[in-house]
């Protein structure tokens, strides 16, 4: 048995007509007479009453109308629900993110994506890079918005959406927390406050390595595991640090931050998603920020 047997079958026993049914079915009325006479032979029993003048249903195919109309809408309904699955229009959507960055072009985002595919569940984890790539490895996440990540991962793409140039961070208070531009080698007595190189392991590597450029190995001596601890300890005077500029979002008051000169290298912030996984919803959410790359970009400038 065939769908298409409970399609004619439906046809024919909602017409009560062998001709009309074959009209709306688009197919020949003998095709049409053979094809329900296959399903009664299939099913061993009579589910219609035909002769030259009249066509009934027989009680058995009173009964088997009514499920064979369910079916049919179940069908109809998977293979819509399946539609959309493909599409990107239901299901679910996890994303990583830590917040200093994202915050100026992720809710934005969000609400997009949102008015587009209202039926997908969204999640959000905010993870520093190290948690994303784990996240990644289990599962937990789809995409992730994060710092570059190290080599051997090659199961996931890499979109770069901006880069940040670093600044000095430092006490509102402290005597270079009123100048316009600090160079390099001028933090080198300074104590370091740095995030913890196990959560975000490019961004400690390039910080201590500009240091070193300089000519100088910097005294870290605190490693918080939060940006935002980092800021609250260079508002209390622990010391200074080296942070990408959207760290800036995090915190207003009792820091400044300075620009260095020369610049740094700026480090990237880049969007990721694991091609060996099939998520129509996180496809059409990776098409949205594409579409939307440009504004991200000149937005965080």
């Amino acid at each position: 048995m065939e769908l298409r047997h409970l399609r004619y079958f439906v046809a024919v026993a909602s017409e009560l007509n062998f001709t009309k049914a074959a009209e709306k079915l688009f197919v020949a009325q003998p095709a049409l007479s053979t094809q329900i006479a296959d399903l009664e032979r299939e099913l061993g029993i009579q589910l219609l009453i035909r002769n030259t003048r009249v066509v009934q249903l027989t009680a058995a195919g009173k009964a088997y109308l009514e499920d064979a109309r369910s079916i049919l809408a179940e069908v109809e309904r998977a293979t819509s629900k399946a539609l959309r699955v493909s599409r990107g229009e239901v299901g679910e959507l996890s994303i990583g993110f830590f917040a200093a960055p994202t915050m100026f072009f992720l809710p934005d985002l969000i609400r997009r994506y949102r008015a587009s595919s209202p039926d997908v569940t969204i999640r959000m984890h905010e993870l520093t890079p190290d948690r994303q790539l784990a996240a990644f490895t289990s599962g937990e996440i789809d995409l992730g918005f994060t710092r570059p990540l190290p080599p051997g991962h090659a199961n996931l793409a890499v979109r770069v959406l901006f880069r940040e140039r670093f600044l000095a961070v430092v006490a509102e208070t402290h005597h270079l927390a009123s100048r316009s531009q600090v160079s390099l080698p001028e933090l080198a007595p300074e104590p370091l406050v740095l995030l913890e190189r196990s959560v975000a392991i490019s961004l400690y590597d390039q910080v201590i390595a500009a240091c070193q450029g300089a000519g100088f190995s910097p005294q870290v001596v605190n490693s918080p595991d939060l940006m935002a601890t980092v800021l609250t300890m260079v508002a209390a005077e622990q010391g200074i640090s080296i942070v990408p500029e959207g760290v800036q979002n995090l915190r207003s008051r009792q820091v400044a931050f300075v620009p260095i000169v020369p610049a740094l290298e700026p480090i990237p912030l880049v969007m990721c998603w694991n091609t060996n996984q099939d998520s129509p919803a996180r496809d059409a959410f990776v098409q949205l920020v594409l579409e939307r790359e440009e504004d991200i970009r000149k937005g965080f400038r």
